[in-house]
């Protein structure tokens, strides 16, 4: 009897013991997610506070800062405004600094106008790279679409799940018409913005489809998959013409690093000559007619080596 009890009390007590431990278990790991809260908060405040930060919210309320802003996200360029106008700013200084010394003053200044405009043509390029990869994925996003659909998805859940299906940008892209239509906004509306986000003839032509087909219904698996044998038949068509006129496009760039480069050149066989010719209205004429040449070879390669898929 007496070893009974004790068993039954030394069991009670373990039990106690479990229970007790367990509840401290739970308390100290609701503190530390506590703490983790109040750190993460302290963090989050501290580099909201941040003279860069600051400095960002700034710059994104004037209409330059926002022309910007929307074109690092077209661009998919995850950095700041004030970032991207730092960097910009440190790369004209030293590039004005470098030309200045080792040309001329006014090629100084040439610079720093090429180094914006190079800035600018590096988000243009970029866009127009996520703009390719977009179109690129067009296809499969109307397979997705028509999939889900003739599963009997309304058009804003199918683009939710063609978000969840796809890689970025058109991911990317859909997710955020997706969570604008869940903060309430017309699904026209959404899919409006991001065609204006991803303008090509390609994205207009499956958005109006998307948009006639919320509007006023239709057969709109059968377009889909129409759309969808067309898009990749001229996915193929563009891939080829890219391929070819590749060469032509790096020609035009070479050409154009050709008339810079021989600044440089022609400085470093006669030290100073590039200095004295800007110092004469002839040396200018010589100088600008030359660069003039190359200029217009590059645009007039690029011109016609561009073409309107």
């Amino acid at each position: 009897m007496n070893h009974t009890l004790i068993i039954l009390l030394t069991t009670l007590a373990t039990l106690a013991i479990a229970v007790w431990s367990v509840v401290d278990l739970g308390q100290g790991a609701a503190q530390r997610r506590q703490l983790a809260a109040r750190s993460a908060l302290a963090e989050v405040e501290r580099r909201a506070n941040s003279p860069m930060a600051r400095f960002d919210v700034m710059l994104r309320r004037t209409d330059l800062g926002k022309k910007i802003e929307q074109r690092l996200a077209r661009a998919g360029v995850k950095v700041r405004v004030a970032t991207f106008v730092l960097l910009m700013a440190a790369v004209s200084i030293i590039a004005v600094i470098f030309v200045w010394r080792t040309l001329a003053p006014i090629f100084g200044i040439a610079a720093l106008i090429g180094v914006g405009l190079g800035f600018f043509a590096y988000l243009k390029r970029q866009e127009e790279r996520r703009k390719e990869a977009f179109t690129a994925q067009l296809p499969e996003l109307a397979r997705v679409l028509s999939n889900a659909t003739s599963a009997g998805l309304a058009l804003p859940t199918a683009v939710d799940m063609a978000a969840d299906e796809l890689d970025d940008p058109a991911g990317t892209e859909l997710r955020r018409a997706a969570r604008s239509m869940q903060l309430g906004q017309p699904f026209e509306a959404a899919i409006g913005d991001l065609r204006e986000r991803m303008p090509s003839r390609e994205i207009g032509v499956l958005i109006s489809t998307l948009l006639v087909a919320s509007r006023s219904g239709g057969a709109l698996v059968t377009a889909l998959r129409s759309i969808s044998e067309t898009l990749e038949s001229r996915k193929e068509t563009r891939r080829e013409v890219r391929t070819i006129l590749g060469e032509t496009t790096a020609t035009a760039w070479a050409l154009l690093t050709m008339g810079i480069g021989s600044l440089f050149l022609i400085n470093m066989l006669q030290p100073g000559a590039v200095r004295r010719m800007t110092e004469s209205l002839p040396g200018l004429a010589v100088l600008g007619i030359g660069l003039s040449l190359f200029v217009i070879g590059f645009i007039a390669v690029r011109r016609a080596t561009k073409i309107d898929f």
